[in-house]
């Protein structure tokens, strides 16, 4: 017998089968998409440590997975449901929660006395490679810093540029932000100017968040603090929520980064619709430079929210302040922002003495209908629709609570919001506005097209 029969046999067949399964094509994929496992949405919201102040950071989702960590150790990371408050967080925390469901987180400061007196909001922010701000305070009399954190694993390297109204200044380039680490880059060392400027902080080679703190002072007296919300990037269509009713400072800031000068016009939307703003119907801004618009007689001290239209691309924010002497003012700023999704919550821990309402700005053609549900616990109450008309603002009163959650839901596609805060801390007349950019309120489904699934 030929000892060589068996193998040759062996070989035979394992050729045919290779050639027929060539000749069959590869299996077929999965007809189902199979969504990745523990796929998590996370931002950053900003944290630190008062003597004088209460810092309180709330989250909530509307699915599963609610978690909260320090920026810096993301393994002591604390799994929560509900709505969640961290009270005094003395450093950026990370909020995360699985996918696809929408979720949000908030931090609030209040503080009768101190260098963080006054009301102050801010959104939690996902990480990017590049952040605006628009309106940033580097007066003689400031003190503002940016906050960048970064929950990449790898370094970072964060430029800033800034914006004036002579032209840009030198600013901080090239500042190394490890991972899972914070960096505070003060604005201390930029060329004093008596008017806002906008800054551009990026960066290259990782996605960073930022975030802006600016406080004021009278010698050693401190007269107010905020954040400044990020604005979108330079448009040459935007709309500015979240202007509040009464007295006090309302100035328009624009910055045109561009090489061209830009014409911009500005109008607001009211209660009762759109309205001209008398005097500041057209402002020139020229190439690199920042102006400043007083819009405080145009407001005639009622709520609103601006459009502001551009013939090359400009950033937007406005500053404010509750009017009165220096004992009692306090500031707050709001910026141009981008819609809001279909689906996005809101908490917020702003305390039982606070006066709140949700602005919502529809600057489109038709009636916006938005559907609505609030409340104080674990799950907003039961859901109610209202319409936003065209062309104009609704204000919608919030219940006064130690923590508030909001639920917006609207397939209108060109809704902006802001929730506007008033109390009264000690002799100060604390303002704050939350601006509703969405951060952790997102409707993708990340999908995975495993071949190897179900083997």
């Amino acid at each position: 017998m030929n000892r060589w029969i068996g193998p040759g046999a062996v070989v035979a067949v394992l050729a045919l089968a290779t050639t027929a399964s060539a000749l069959a094509g590869p299996p077929p994929l999965p007809e189902t998409p199979f969504a990745a496992t523990e796929t998590r949405s996370s931002v950053v919201c900003p944290g630190f440590a008062s003597a004088t102040g209460a810092v309180r950071v709330a989250a909530t989702a509307t699915g599963p997975g609610l978690r909260t960590a320090p920026v810096t150790d993301p393994a002591k990371a604390t799994d929560a449901s509900g709505l969640h408050v961290v009270d005094a967080p003395g450093a950026p925390v990370r909020v995360s929660a699985l996918m696809p469901a929408p979720f949000g987180a908030t931090t609030v400061v209040a503080a009768a006395t101190g260098p963080d007196r006054g009301l102050s909001a801010a959104a939690c922010l996902a990480p990017s490679t590049d952040h605006w701000f628009a309106g940033a305070d580097i007066r003689t009399i400031a003190q503002s810093e940016v906050v960048v954190a970064n929950l990449d694993g790898s370094q970072a390297s964060v430029d800033v540029l800034a914006y004036g109204a002579d032209g840009r200044i030198t600013a901080p380039r090239g500042v190394l932000v490890d991972g899972n680490a914070v960096e505070t880059i003060s604005l201390g060392g930029l060329d004093r100017v008596p008017g806002p400027i906008t800054l551009r902080v990026s960066s290259g080679d990782g996605r960073v968040a930022a975030f802006v703190r600016q406080r004021t002072w009278q010698l050693d007296v401190p007269l107010g603090a905020d954040w400044l919300p990020a604005t979108v990037a330079p448009a040459t269509d935007l709309v500015v929520p979240g202007i509040p009713s009464g007295e006090g400072t309302r100035s328009l800031v624009l910055t045109n980064p561009g090489d061209r000068t830009a014409t911009v016009a500005v109008s607001s939307l009211t209660t009762d619709g759109p309205a001209d703003l008398v005097g500041v119907e057209q402002v020139e801004v020229p190439p690199e430079t920042t102006r400043t618009v007083d819009l405080q007689a145009g407001l005639d001290a009622r709520p609103a929210a601006l459009r502001i239209t551009a013939t090359q691309p400009v950033a937007a924010a406005v500053w404010l302040d509750t009017g009165g002497g220096d004992a009692r003012r306090d500031p707050a700023y709001t910026a141009a922002l981008p819609p809001l999704p279909q689906d996005s919550v809101w908490p917020v821990a702003l305390g039982r003495g606070a006066a709140t309402v949700l602005q919502l700005a529809n600057p489109g053609a038709s009636d916006a209908v938005v559907t609505l549900a609030t409340g104080t616990g674990a799950e907003p109450g039961a859901p109610t629709d209202v319409t936003v008309p065209a062309g104009a603002i609704l204000e919608v009163p919030l219940p006064k609570a130690a923590a508030t959650v909001v639920r917006v839901q609207t397939a209108a596609g060109d809704l902006r919001g802001a929730i506007v805060s008033t109390e009264k801390l000690g002799k100060v007349r604390g303002l704050a506005v939350l601006d509703l950019a969405a951060g952790g309120n997102r409707t993708e489904v990340p999908v995975v097209f495993d071949p190897h699934a179900g083997s």
